[in-house]
């Protein structure tokens, strides 16, 4: 893998397997098959992820054993999130949350999805379509999110691979608002642009955007080469 020091930067995916691009509301998404195809990316930060929101659509693609991974942070378990045949899971063992897999909400098959993940402070919230579904306390306050992470796996790649397709995957370095002004609500039909100043809009503080829009439509495309980051601050 490739660390690039700047943003708009190109990540390497290592044994790419036949991704293949399949179509959205929101353009191209990138799938995941569950044998062995997984992605690694990177937001690019200077500074240390306390306080953040990670967000993602997602659509259940198939059947998997209890916890194959959607996303997962790269060096501990500060942030784990899998899959089950009907529902989404998370683990926040390094962020001093639950420490055995919990369940979420339940994911439809073949539906999308807008899920987000809000860390402030000692809470952490999970939003299913800009509706709070579950909160989860945090035993510390200053423990950080690793900006390298693994979709579609375990830590070593190995094994672990879910079945999903995701698409428009955003990380920003504060817990995002939602009030006064509900901006996952605002925000989640859409793209955004790291360049507005319009609504009060926060995407000054977006470290990763991957619209995943590269690829051929409805094809594989084993030697894509790399998720397109196209956030504009760190």
């Amino acid at each position: 893998m490739v660390h690039h020091l700047t943003t708009d930067a190109q990540v390497s995916l290592p044994n790419l397997q036949a991704m293949q691009y399949v179509n959205s509301d929101l353009g191209n998404a990138l799938n995941f098959d569950g044998v062995g195809s997984y992605a690694v990316g990177k937001a690019y930060i200077k500074d240390s992820l306390v306080d953040f929101t990670l967000e993602f659509w997602i659509k259940n693609t198939g059947a998997d054993v209890a916890n194959d991974r959607v996303y997962g942070s790269y060096f501990n378990n500060a942030l784990q999130i899998g899959k089950t045949t009907t529902s989404l899971t998370l683990l926040a063992t390094d962020l001093g949350g639950p420490s055995t897999w919990q369940t979420v909400c339940t994911l439809p098959l073949n539906t999308w999805v807008h899920m987000a993940f809000i860390r402030s402070g000692t809470n952490l919230r999970v939003y299913k379509n800009a509706a709070l579904v579950q909160t989860f306390s945090l035993s510390s306050s200053s423990s950080i999110l690793p900006s390298l992470f693994r979709l579609g796996s375990n830590s070593n790649g190995a094994g672990a691979n879910a079945n999903f397709s995701i698409d428009e995957l955003r990380i920003w370095k504060i817990a995002v608002p939602t009030s006064p002004t509900n901006f996952i609500q605002k925000y989640m039909f859409s793209s955004i642009n790291p360049n507005a100043t319009s609504d009060q809009n926060p995407s000054t503080k977006l470290v990763l955007y991957y619209k995943f829009d590269q690829g051929i439509l409805g094809q594989d495309n084993s030697t894509e080469l790399g998720l397109y980051n196209s956030s504009n601050s760190n």
